[in-house]
Parts: structure tokens; C-alpha cells; sequence
């Protein structure tokens, strides 16, 4: 049996599709797998470590306003469908499993051509574009949230509800199964502050100001991307007196961010597909959804899990050092406060933990 795997462009799309990839490898040791990405380093980075081959396509970004890169994009994206139609053909999979983002569209569409079955995912709380423009074409729309929700907030998709089936998001084992590492000498509580592989620059700029006052209570651990690695060492470098010790800086090291997830006993972050790594973990977080997000998804994933006491959101035009800071304060000061949050973030992902699993079932199932 031969599987294509299809998505890309950020960190949480491709680690989510690797965990359904060792799901499928473990049900089955001669299924084989292929894995088609995007030109960007770290799709590849990524992908290889797990063992995995790799091809990437030419892409293009789905925008929803008038952009001269759109010409552009349109071309690659183009060019992209027939070159995921060649890797198609040469690899002849079963079926091909498409994880959203503008890295699938164009292995979906010839998937369609060549008339082999499709299953998508979709991450957040609402179908993305490029899933909205998949459904149609697809076998199967897994979902991670329970499928009245979308059907609710976008009524168009109703005609297709008996192709969605609810999975959950998949997450590596290793997040969960990650040794806890001892990151400070001090027996303080542990801030992480999660910018994702992009850096999430604005909430770095945000902790920043208010940095030297959080170290003097707590130690910070900060997931500041490649893009902003350099910067917040400065900002660690000019730090007064001893403060520089509770101060971590890393990049976008997979291990070592599952070891910081473990440590945190409070994580603030995007509202991305991380929202279901910290549901598995049951950790405290603050959520500050990045705006203008597809569809303004993370948006919506925010207050799925805020209007269920899981969470803290925070808008990000309501973001400054104060604010940032006052929440921090709140849920680490106030044990039982914290202890919710964790309670039931937790409890709303339960059904991810098993999510790879089903995942690779339907799958498997599909390809037969």
C-alpha cells in the first residue's frame, strides 16, 4: 500500500501530518510513504528527521485581497498541480491524505484528476480556504472539533456533513512522552512563551518590556523562532544584574520545545494547531490569537476553548506589557485558578490522544 502524505508551510501542519505518518507505520511496517511539501527548508528539515522521503512543489499563497504577488502565486500554484500530478503518477499511491495549507491544494486537485481518493484535515474550528476548496474533491473530511461546530458557524458545508468525521488533531507521542528536563537551577515557576516556528514577534516585543519584571518572580523560557533567535539573545545580553539567568532563549528545536511544554507551568502562545499540544499536556495557557489569521481562525479556536474556562485570551489589539504581565500574574499566583485551566483544558483533549490512530484507520480504510 502506498500513501501520500500533503502539507506544509508552517511547523504544526507538518508535525500533526508526521504523527499520523508513525500511526500508519506502526499499524503496518511494508505501507509506504511519500511526503510532499513545500520549497521551505524546514518541510524538509522536518520531514527527513522523521525518516521520511520528501518532494517538494511549487506553491502559491491563497489570498483574499488584491496583491500583485497574486499573479505570481497563481502561476506557481499552477505549476504546482502539474508537478504534484507527475510525483502522483510516478509514485501511484492508494490514497492521499492532505493536511490544509496552500501546500495541499494543488496535490488535491490532481489528486482529482487522476481520480485517486483524498482524505483532509482540518485543524481549527473552522474550514480554512484551501479545505473549503478541498471538500468537494475529498473522500473524507476529518475534523478536530465536533462536527455540529462547523456546520453551525458555516452552514454551506451541511450539504457535505456525510463526509466529516470527527478524529481530533493528531499529536506526536513524543509531546507527551517527552522527559521532563530541569531547565533552571531555581525552583521557580516557569513561563513559556511560545512564538511557533514564524517567532511571533509582536508578543516578543510585548514580553520584552515587561521581561525584567517577570524574571524578578519567575523564570522565562522563550520559543523565539529562527527569525527572532538573534535578537532575543541581545535583549537576554543587556538584561541587568543576575536576571539573565532565568532567562531561556531557544529557536524552533522540536525536542527541546516538547522538554520546555513539560517544564511550563503556564505557556503563552498563539491560537494555532499548538492549542491541541497544550491540551495534551493539560497546561495552563494564555492564547493571543494572531489577527487576520485565515478566516480569522484563530480567532475562533481562542474562544472555543475561553468559553469553556480552558483558557485566557487575550486580543492582540488589547496586547501591552501590563496586560501580558497582569495575566501571567493571575493564573500563577492563584493556584486554584490555575489548577482549572489545567483541569479542563485537559479534559477537551481527551480525544486527541488517540487522534492518530483513528486518523490512519480512516485511511487505511480509504486506500482499500
Amino acid at each position: 500500500m502506498r500513501i501520500l502524505l500533503a502539507g506544509g508551510g508552517t511547523g504544526g501542519h507538518i508535525l500533526s501530518t508526521l504523527a499520523v505518518a508513525a500511526a500508519l507505520q506502526n499499524k503496518d511496517k511494508d505501507i509506504e510513504l511519500l511526503y510532499v511539501g513545500s520549497h521551505k527548508p524546514q518541510d524538509r528539515e522536518l520531514v527527513e528527521a522523521a525518516g521520511l522521503q520528501f518532494r517538494a512543489i511549487s506553491t502559491g499563497k491563497l489570498r483574499r485581497y488584491f496583491s500583485l504577488q497574486n499573479l505570481v502565486d497563481s502561476i506557481n500554484f499552477l505549476k504546482g498541480i502539474g508537478e504534484a500530478q507527475n510525483i502522483l503518477q510516478e509514485f501511484k499511491p492508494n490514497v492521499v491524505f492532505a493536511k490544509g495549507g496552500y501546500v495541499a491544494l494543488p496535490v488535491v486537485m490532481a489528486a482529482k484528476r487522476l481520480r485517486i481518493p483524498v482524505v483532509i484535515h482540518e485543524s481549527d474550528s473552522r474550514l480554512g480556504l484551501t479545505n473549503r476548496l478541498a471538500v468537494a474533491s475529498a473522500k473524507w473530511v476529518a475534523v478536530s472539533f465536533p462536527v455540529a461546530n462547523y456546520i453551525k458557524t458555516q452552514p454551506k458545508l451541511v450539504k457535505y456533513k456525510n463526509k466529516f468525521v470527527y478524529t481530533g488533531l493528531p499529536i506526536a507521542k513524543g509531546i507527551v512522552e517527552a522527559p521532563k528536563k530541569k531547565f533552571f537551577v531555581n525552583n521557580r515557576p516557569i513561563v513559556l512563551v511560545a512564538g511557533g516556528s514564524q517567532g511571533a514577534l509582536t508578543i516578543s516585543k510585548v514580553l520584552w518590556q515587561t521581561l525584567p519584571e517577570l524574571l524578578a518572580k519567575y523564570n522565562v523560557i522563550h520559543q523565539a523562532g529562527k527569525s527572532n533567535y538573534s535578537q532575543a539573545q541581545d535583549v537576554k545580553k543587556g538584561l541587568p544584574g543576575s536576571l539573565g539567568r532565568n532567562y531561556m532563549v531557544m529557536g524552533f528545536e522540536v525536542d527541546g520545545y516538547r522538554k520546555a511544554m513539560k517544564a511550563a507551568d503556564l505557556i503563552v502562545a498563539r491560537a494555532g494547531s499548538s492549542i491541541f499540544e497544550f491540551q495534551a499536556l493539560g497546561k495552563p495557557v494564555i492564547l493571543i490569537p494572531l489577527p487576520g489569521s485565515a478566516n480569522n481562525h484563530q480567532h475562533h479556536n481562542a474562544m472555543f476553548l475561553s468559553s469553556r474556562n480552558a483558557a485566557i485570551t487575550i486580543d492582540q489589539k488589547d496586547l501591552s506589557p501590563d496586560t501580558l504581565r497582569a495575566a501571567i500574574e493571575q493564573v500563577i499566583e492563584d493556584k486554584t485558578f490555575q489548577a482549572k485551566l489545567s483541569d479542563n483544558i485537559l479534559e477537551l483533549g481527551r480525544m486527541n490522544r488517540s487522534a492518530d490512530e483513528r486518523l490512519a484507520d480512516l485511511i487505511i480504510k480509504t486506500a482499500k
